[in-house]
């Protein structure tokens, strides 16, 4: 008997289907490379990011445009005109903040098939959904509410197609999540290494019981944090020191090798840290004390 399979997604079989969002993702990437490229200024990049949240702002803010409209939905449905529309309104107003930390968060990426395309279909959903809210207050102003009504009804069908998607790229494919989030460090002391195999300024990657530790020494210090970056995984041993800190090689995250915290975006949670002590020429680590 043939084992049991589980049929692909099907967010996943669609953009399957669809090769021309590819092209779509490449336009919107050189679009919002001028303001969120690695090399741009941090400070925005890091406000959509985040990192001042210590999680991602994108799922905080999209909450806005969606509650706005669905109460909209149903202030229509009983026929409160004057609440309907603000509401309307304030989810248009709201909606470019969502795009903005979306956009944000999507950036980053351009080189994983799946979520860039789903990442697009969502973005293109949501700004056809806008468009369509957009067009229904316009229609409200005008006194032609029914059409006005068909508009947002319609509108909020498309974003909530797109909601659909946002779900997907969140629980389903690790876009925003705490990539080091089920890690386990020892809570004993944990033998690793020894200390003649970790050259000054130099950073290795080691086993602790199951869970990965990077080891970096520092003017004859050892700092231990994890070495998978909790943003999307990238090898962090690999990446770029610069005193008590390293930047990711994939995304630029900049973390403090003493403790884990986030310096720059786009991670938003911090690094598992460990504490260090050398006994016998023998490098031990454990679960930093908080």
């Amino acid at each position: 008997m043939a084992p049991f399979a589980i049929p692909p997604k099907l967010s996943h079989r669609l953009v399957a289907q669809m090769p021309w969002l590819d092209a779509v993702a490449a336009k919107m990437h050189a679009f919002y490379e001028p303001f969120l490229g690695q090399d741009k200024p941090r400070a925005l990049r890091d406000a959509l990011y985040g990192v001042w949240l210590g999680r991602p702002f994108h799922p905080a803010v999209v909450v806005l445009p969606l509650g706005m409209w669905t109460a909209s939905l149903a202030l229509d449905a009983t026929d409160q005109r004057e609440a309907a529309d603000l509401t309307l309104l304030l989810g248009l107003v709201s909606a470019a903040a969502a795009a903005a930390t979306g956009a944000a968060q999507w950036q980053d990426t351009y080189k994983q098939e799946k979520p860039r395309r789903i990442g697009a279909l969502h973005a293109m959903l949501n700004g056809a959904g806008t468009v369509l809210y957009g067009a229904s207050y316009a229609q409200r102003r005008r006194g032609k509410r029914a059409s006005g009504v068909a508009l947002a009804a319609t509108g909020y069908a498309v974003v909530s197609a797109a909601s659909w998607l946002g779900g997907d790229l969140s629980y389903d494919l690790g876009v925003g999540v705490n990539n080091t989030a089920f890690e386990k460090a020892p809570d004993e002391w944990t033998d690793v290494l020894a200390e003649s195999d970790l050259p000054e300024k130099s950073a290795k990657r080691v086993d602790a019981d199951g869970a990965p530790v990077m080891l970096y020494k520092l003017d004859g210090e050892i700092l231990a944090i994890s070495p998978t970056c909790s943003h999307l995984s990238g090898p962090l041993e690999e990446g770029e020191f610069d005193g008590d800190t390293v930047s990711c090689p994939w995304h630029k995250s900049v973390f403090c090798l003493r403790d884990g915290a986030v310096l720059h975006g786009p991670a938003t949670a911090p690094q598992p840290a460990y504490d260090v002590r050398v006994d016998g020429g023998r490098v031990l680590v454990k679960a930093h004390a908080d």
